[in-house]
């Protein structure tokens, strides 16, 4: 366990009193928008309405024994000691200052005896949210969530792409914002993305901010999605944002649709070569096996091996779709024991990036990702370290994300964007030059994005050559396997005829 800071925070006038004991660590202060987003490591969670998702971070100085207080959110402010503070600015905490979020007041004092140490720098603490779901709890919620009454609500990238791309030319023509989600609503008779724009048409019409109400399904809009919104909002271009977030949209759409086609082909081919084996093995091999029984024909080598391998392949299946399910209802206990280890979970999601062939195609279409995301919400007006807070969240890889993270705190610390991505080790040396460039002529945004899409026409092509490996991969494995399957058949037929 790490070392305590001897520091609290309280919420004013709570009651009951909800006190955070603070360890010598970096925290980031948010609001609890679902059960999820208290079970993160190093995450202060609130259920107050005027804090953001990611509202503010806490960095622990060792030189000076004190937390640095650093405010992130577009769209909700944050006063310390009586000093309002703006996106990227920071200010040192003492004991006895007032740390004010929204509407939310939080008082720093010295820890008191009576607080015990987390076992972890998880907090969750607001009216509506006093501790953590437990792992129990995130398992019977998910297997509840098997009957369609409780099932949530859901909607796939290419509804959610048009929705974005009709939204962004109603807003543009002039619309308000609740009659073009009342418009697009009224266009769609089905589906959980109907619910879920109705929703949001009533969230507005009631006065929320669109961004605020985009929270309230989290499931669906992601942390891009909202901040390139709430940028919008803040810069009086809503719509701009919106195209732009439908651009970065259709994008990551291809890209997914490129993976796809390309891993298609050769799954259905080994689909249909281990089918084919498994009727030959199960139900082919069977029948004639009697027969070479009841005329005392001893069985080649290769034909026993096949016959043996029935008793062997049936409890191999059962025990793969039994660990399969088990896997998936105890994942919660998986995710919690990760969480603990860090160093453990690291290594296995880097692992995925050290695999022959598919190590560096991943490598590349993360890259790509972070670079067209970082440039879109960079175009957009977002400043540089929220938006590599934000482009970390879209690699779909934990260990390119926590060096996302390394990017960011070099950044805050005043280093070079060029140096703050070469500390990550995810770029290759080539972007980092070319970023080198951007930087020097202030031209990042352009740049970043030029770079990003480089490395998309890199991936297609890694993709491509990716493909081109695997078919004669799978061919070649496949025709192995086929051949021994040909001799083991031709084998004891050959014996027979010897004995007729």
């Amino acid at each position: 366990m790490r070392e305590m800071a001897g520091v609290q925070l309280r919420v004013v006038n709570s009651n009951p009193p909800q006190v955070t004991a603070l360890e010598k660590s970096n925290y980031r202060i948010g609001r609890a928008v679902v059960g999820n987003q208290q079970s993160r490591v190093g995450y202060l969670a609130y259920s107050e309405a005027t804090v953001s998702t990611e509202h503010a971070e806490l960095q622990w100085n060792e030189r000076e024994k004190s937390f640095l207080f650093r405010h992130m959110s577009h769209t909700n402010f944050s006063v310390v000691g009586g000093v309002k503070l703006g996106p990227g600015q920071a200010r040192a905490i003492r004991i006895g200052d007032t740390i004010q979020l929204g509407l939310l007041e939080l008082k720093v004092e010295k820890s008191s005896a009576r607080v015990a140490a987390p076992s972890r720098p998880v907090v969750a603490v607001g009216p509506s949210a006093n501790t953590a779901p437990s792992p129990w709890q995130h398992t019977v919620r998910q297997l509840r969530e098997l009957h369609p009454k409780y099932r949530p609500l859901r909607a796939s990238s290419e509804e959610l792409t048009v929705f974005t791309r009709q939204f962004s030319a109603m807003i543009d023509s002039g619309i308000p914002i609740a009659r073009a989600l009342s418009f697009f609503a009224e266009g769609l008779y089905r589906g959980d993305l109907c619910k879920v724009v109705e929703g949001l048409a009533n969230r507005v019409n009631g006065g929320h901010r669109l961004s605020h109400a985009l929270r309230s399904y989290p499931q669906i809009f992601s942390d891009v999605y909202v901040s390139m919104v709430e940028t919008g909002e803040e810069s009086g271009q809503l719509s701009t944002s919106l195209q732009r977030l439908a651009d970065l949209q259709e994008k990551q759409l291809r890209m997914h649709r490129r993976v796809v086609a390309t891993l298609t082909y050769p799954l259905v081919l080994l689909l249909v070569s281990i089918t084919c084996i498994c009727v030959f093995i199960f139900f082919i091999l069977p029948m004639i096996e009697p027969m070479f029984h009841s005329m005392n024909i001893p069985l080649p080598l290769p034909t026993k091996i096949l016959l043996a391998s029935r008793h062997v392949m049936l409890p191999a299946i059962l025990l793969a779709v039994v660990s399969l399910v088990t896997g998936w209802v105890f994942r919660p206990f998986v995710y919690t024991f990760l969480e603990k280890h860090p160093d453990l979970r690291a290594r296995i999601a880097r692992a995925p990036l050290r695999w022959p062939i598919f190590g560096p195609v991943i490598r590349k279409i993360a890259v790509a990702r972070i670079l067209y995301s970082l440039a879109t919400m960079l175009d957009a007006g977002m400043t540089l370290v929220h938006s590599i807070t934000r482009s970390s969240t879209v690699t779909g890889n934990r260990w390119i994300a926590e060096q996302m993270v390394l990017t960011r705190a070099a950044i805050a610390d005043g280093d070079t964007v060029a140096a703050a991505f070469e500390v990550s080790g995810v770029f290759p040396a080539g972007a980092v030059q070319l970023i080198t460039i951007g930087e020097e002529t202030s031209s990042l945004a352009t740049i970043v994005k030029y770079v990003a899409d480089m490395y998309d026409e890199d991936a297609d092509m890694a993709l491509t050559d990716m493909a081109n490996m695997l078919e004669p991969l799978l061919m070649g494995g496949m025709g192995i396997i086929v051949g021994f399957i040909v001799i083991s058949a031709m084998l004891p037929t050959l014996e027979l005829i010897n004995h007729l």
